[in-house]
């Protein structure tokens, strides 16, 4: 019965095979090892078969030998198409979480967890192992890495006594370690770098992410050398890097002059800068023109960049000078790093007394008051960045603050009313950079009395009288930053210093495409035709930013990107002065560069 259902079975699912019939290479009696093709062909077309029934079917019609275990049990899908039968018995053994063993021509299936009970380890984790000797590699350095490689079967054993790696694992996975341990245990190159100006633990958490699998790198901090061992090609890499980050980072002279002005009613809403351009000819010649600040005027809540030339800063002063009461408050000079933060205070410390009181078990009460200290006045944050040729990029935050004390409870506390801004600017070394619209307001309390009359008992109060009176004034910063050197001089940051290490590497050094000349006479040429242009169409003061790029022949490439707070006016009138001062002459000989950008901020004032 079983044997026509099975055989109605096969005429229904259309089981076709070739005509071929050659006998089954007898293969070595060890269970789990690749037999040899047996040269049947066949094609299936099997949806939800039981697994007996297909073994039966391919025992009858290719002469294998299948005894099935004892809790075998499953159906099998499978669509194949001319393939080897002994083939076909392995996709559906592999499908279906099978295993079988052969000893000679007997195959025997049975469930994969039977297998691994049996033979404790599954049927699909066929592993082989390995051991070597590392000559030239840590053996745990070497385990790291053949660890994330390992399949989820795979061992990787160490013994570091005798430096020996023992691996067990699928033969694909032992192959793929094998090819990797030919380039990892080779041999290793040691270098000692005496750091002259780097910190030795910080630029171990640069390099270490570019050493290879079995580099090493350690510090001594006392004396800020680093020794690095690894392959010869990353030692080049790690010779780079060395060389770059170990250079002088050079300093920055920041000096600054804080002045006080005291505000009118004219200038009820702050310094108006055209006026005090207008009563100082040379004041507002040196205001004019902004190129020197890349992006033009900057405007803040309670800010308002310019800049001027260092040597004028007292002609600007003394033009403020003539038009309303001027103060200088401080003149400090600090000289900072590059990248760190130049803090600079001009006022007091604030005592806050707080009181902690801690009430123990024995039910007595202690107290313990705690002064601290907080400032008031006008600080300034300056942190400088250098740049190449010259330029500095300054981040800066003013900050003007003011207090009143109110006492709780016997504790002084002082209500802290500041004014802040902050902004980042490009200047080029020496360029003083103006700060203004910290403005400031006081009730200033004024008492008027006649002498002698107004000490007289009872009438003596007519005699005498107090009044309110509000005071603003407004804090101008003048910042000039100068790049100073390793040596102490003005000049810009020399190059880097080799580490002591005998190796030579090339020094990339960026430049200019164009000289500064050049730049220069483009700016003229076209500051010249602006102001021209802006005269010409009657326009009130304003500002405008054009952005522009010019071929090798001094040919405008594109239409200028052109900006302005004061709209379209400006706009068009900066566009016309463009095309009007072209043609631009050609780059420099020498000049390898085919497009270059240039940018252009100009301050009008009629």
């Amino acid at each position: 019965m079983a044997s026509r259902r099975a055989m109605g079975m096969v005429a229904a699912i259309c089981v076709a095979l070739g005509l071929a019939n050659r006998g089954w290479a007898q293969g070595p009696a060890v269970t789990g090892a690749p037999p040899q093709q047996i040269g049947q062909r066949i094609s299936l077309d099997l949806k939800g078969v039981d697994i007996l029934d297909v073994l039966k079917l391919l025992s009858q019609k290719s002469g294998l030998n299948f005894i099935a275990g004892r809790n075998l049990s499953g159906r099998v899908t499978i669509f194949v198409n001319d393939v080897d039968v002994w083939e076909a018995f392995e996709l559906i053994i592999a499908a279906n979480d099978l295993a079988y063993e052969r000893k000679g021509t007997i195959v025997t299936v049975m469930m994969g967890r039977d297998y691994e009970l049996l033979y404790g380890e599954r049927f699909q984790g066929r592993t082989e192992s390995f051991v070597t000797l590392l000559r030239h590699a840590k053996v745990e350095q070497v385990a790291t890495v053949l660890n994330q490689l390992k399949s989820s079967i795979g061992r990787v054993i160490v013994d570091e006594a005798t430096n020996t790696l023992i691996i067990e694992d699928i033969p694909a996975r032992v192959a793929g370690m094998r090819t990797l341990l030919t380039q990892l245990d080779r041999p290793t190159e040691s270098r000692v770098y005496a750091l002259n100006y780097s910190d030795a633990e910080k630029l171990k958490e640069k390099v270490q992410t570019h050493l290879s699998p079995i580099g090493t790198l350690t510090f001594d901090a006392r004396t800020n050398k680093v020794v690095v061992s690894d392959l010869p090609e990353a030692m080049r890499k790690i010779d780079e890097m060395i060389l770059a980050f170990d250079s002088p980072e050079g300093q920055v002279l920041i000096e600054a002059k804080i002045v006080k002005v005291e505000l009118n009613d004219q200038m009820d809403l702050g310094i108006d800068w055209k006026q005090v351009f207008s009563a100082d000819l040379e004041a507002r010649s040196n205001f004019r023109l902004l190129s020197d600040i890349v992006g033009g005027t900057a405007t803040g809540g309670a800010m308002k960049l310019f800049t001027a030339s260092n040597d004028k800063t007292q002609i600007i002063i003394e033009a403020l000078k003539k038009l309303t009461k001027t103060e200088t408050l401080s003149n400090p000079r600090i000289l900072v790093s590059n990248n760190q933060e130049a803090k600079i205070l001009v006022g007091k410390k604030e005592a806050v007394v707080t009181v902690t009181t801690t009430v123990p078990a024995t039910g007595s009460t202690v107290s313990s008051p705690e002064i601290q200290y907080v400032d008031v006045g006008t600080k300034l944050f300056v942190t400088p960045n250098i740049k190449p040729n010259g330029h500095i990029q300054l981040k800066v935050r003013p900050e003007v603050s003011t207090s009143t004390i109110e006492t709780f409870q016997t504790n002084r506390i002082p209500i802290i009313t500041s004014t802040e801004a902050e902004t980042n600017v490009l200047v080029k070394s020496g360029v003083t950079l103006v700060i203004g619209g910290l403005i400031e307001t006081k009730d200033e309390q004024k008492h008027q009395r006649i002498p002698v009359l107004s000490d007289l008992p009872v009438i003596g109060m007519l005699f005498r009288s107090t009044s309110t009176v509000k005071t603003k004034t407004e804090l101008v910063l003048f910042l000039t930053p100068q790049i100073i050197g390793p040596d102490g001089s003005t000049t810009p940051v020399p190059a880097a210093v080799e580490p002591s290490v005998d190796v030579t590497f090339p020094v990339v050094t960026l430049t200019e495409p164009v000289p500064v000349s050049y730049r220069h006479v483009i700016r003229q040429r076209l500051q010249g035709r602006l102001i021209s242009q802006f005269r010409a169409a009657a326009l009130p003061a304003g500002s405008v930013v054009l952005s522009f790029v010019l071929s090798h022949d001094g040919a405008l490439v594109e239409a200028p990107e052109v900006t302005s707070p004061q709209g379209q006016p400006f706009i068009l009138a900066a566009q016309q002065a463009v095309q009007q001062a072209q043609p631009f002459p050609p780059f420099p000989a020498g000049s390898q560069a085919t497009e270059v950008r240039f940018r252009v901020a100009v301050d009008y004032v009629p």
